[in-house]
């Protein structure tokens, strides 16, 4: 059995923001996979609108993602505590503006196939913990 050195501090943090940028990554490969499956089964119209639903729940992540993990190096942890409450805070705020501007803007939309994308993309941090290891 091997034992390697614990990493520091700022690998440790470096890893977490490949993998994390990575699992995003991963999530828009995935719903664009799925919204061309939809396409070819359904239609445009069901394609697009679960695609629309999906990025308004990624778009938000990849924000709360910069905002904890935009900083190079280590900081205090008052400042990490902040940046996870301002990101969150962000990502509950771009989330509501997004889905608003959806079914403002997007005519026609199929509101089942717009959240059907919303909801696999926030199941799929479900698969998180897979895909999150550095």
């Amino acid at each position: 059995m091997a034992h390697s050195k614990p990493l520091k501090a700022s690998a440790l943090l470096a890893a977490k923001k490949r993998a994390v940028f990575r699992f995003i990554a991963t999530q828009l490969v995935l719903v664009f996979c799925l919204s061309i499956g939809i396409f070819g089964i359904y239609d445009g119209l069901h394609a697009y609108s679960f695609l629309a639903g999906a990025l308004a729940s990624i778009i938000p992540s990849l924000y709360m993602a910069w905002r904890v993990f935009g900083h190079s190096g280590t900081r205090p942890a008052k400042d990490v505590v902040k940046s996870f409450y301002r990101g969150e805070a962000g990502k509950l705020v771009l989330t509501a503006i997004l889905l608003s501007a959806v079914f403002i803007f997007i005519k026609p939309i199929a509101p089942g196939a717009l959240f059907a994308g919303f909801g696999i993309a926030i199941l799929s941090h479900w698969l998180s913990p897979l895909l999150l290891k550095y």
